[in-house]
This record gives structure tokens, sequence and C-alpha cells, in this order.
């Protein structure tokens, strides 16, 4: 018994033996064949195209804030993540912010409309000056602000004399008030995750 398992083992290793040696041979066959037809086959030239120029992206720029011509006075003014760059002129008293009335920019909301017009008022420069301010980032309030600390700014530059009213009005200091950044395991600056007893 234990000898006619053997002689069966060794078939079968013998059987499998020769199924990989015609395996191994097939594929012997294959590789040949192929390095034939490459060597067989006429040697073409090869035209490498240069890749193509694209050209570059048309970024949009921001739009100029168009002023007209004779003496102007410039401040900047900052307040949270608002910038304002104002520019006053000899005028009539008009405010334009980004282009448009600054009722209309502020959306009518008093106390906005106050902070922007506050410095021309206590100077009572309110229909001496035309006011072209161009401002962006923060919000609306932010904004606000910023404007009215470049106009105090600009006022100083057209008349010194009057830095002494707007500083005792406060209205020449930066507030350096910015938002409290958010730690982690709060929701926002101090306001913690919503607890629920039950």
């Amino acid at each position: 018994m234990a000898e006619k398992a053997e002689k069966a083992k060794k078939a079968k290793k013998s059987e499998k033996g020769k199924e990989k040696e015609v395996v191994r041979k097939k594929k012997a066959a294959v590789v040949e064949a192929k390095e034939e037809a490459v060597q067989a086959a006429p040697t073409a030239e090869v035209e490498i195209e240069a890749p193509k120029v694209v050209a570059a992206p048309v970024v949009e720029t921001k739009p100029k804030l168009t002023l007209p011509s004779g003496p102007r006075y410039y401040g900047t003014g900052r307040r949270k993540e608002a910038v304002a760059k104002v520019w006053l002129m000899p005028g009539s008293g008009r405010i334009l912010v980004n282009e448009k009335n600054f009722l209309d920019y502020f959306c009518n909301r008093k106390l906005l409309e106050y902070q922007v017009t506050r410095p021309l008022s206590v100077t009572q420069a309110l229909e001496k000056y035309d006011v072209f301010a161009w401002t962006e980032g923060g919000g609306i309030p932010g904004q606000a602000g910023a404007v009215g600390l470049g106009i105090a700014r600009a006022l100083v530059q057209a008349n010194p004399d009057w830095k002494v009213v707007l500083k005792r009005e406060g209205l020449l200091t930066r507030d350096p008030r910015m938002k409290e950044r958010k730690k982690y395991g709060r929701k926002r600056a101090r306001r913690a995750f919503q607890y629920t007893k039950r």
C-alpha cells in the first residue's frame, strides 16, 4: 500500500513537472516572436511635438477708483479685518464708498452713517469735501469704522489744526479689538458645546 501511494505521488510530480516545462516553452516562444517582430519592423523616425504654449488665464483685476483731478488728501483706515483707502477732495459733500453712495452701501443704517460722517461733522467740514473711499475685507460695520478712521486721517492731512479736535473725540485712535480665536474643546472662543444632561 505504501509503495502504491509513493508511486502515485511520483507520477503526479512528473506530470506537474511536464506541464510546467510546456508552459515555460510557450512563454519563451512568445518572447522570441516579439523580439523577431521588433527587429523585423522598419525603424521609423518619431517626431516629438513641442508642448503647446497655452495663454495664461485672464486674472480679474479690481476696478480702479476713478478720482477727479485736483488737490486730494489721503488716509488709510482699518477696523477688525476691514481696510479702507480714503481720498478727500474739495467739493460739495458727497460721500462715495466703492463708487456707491455711502447710504446705499451701508444699507441706511444710522449707526454706520454716524460713524462715517462724524469726523466731518466734528470739524464742520461736512459740505466742504467730497469723500471717495475704497474698502475691502471684513463686514459692513467693520468697513464703516475703517472709512471713518480714514476720513479722520485725511482731514488731518488737509488741515493739521483739526488734529487736536479729532484726537479729543477719539476719532484718530485705531480700535485694536479683534475677533478672539476659536479654542479647541469649545464651540467658539468661549462658548462651550451644548451640554445635554439626559
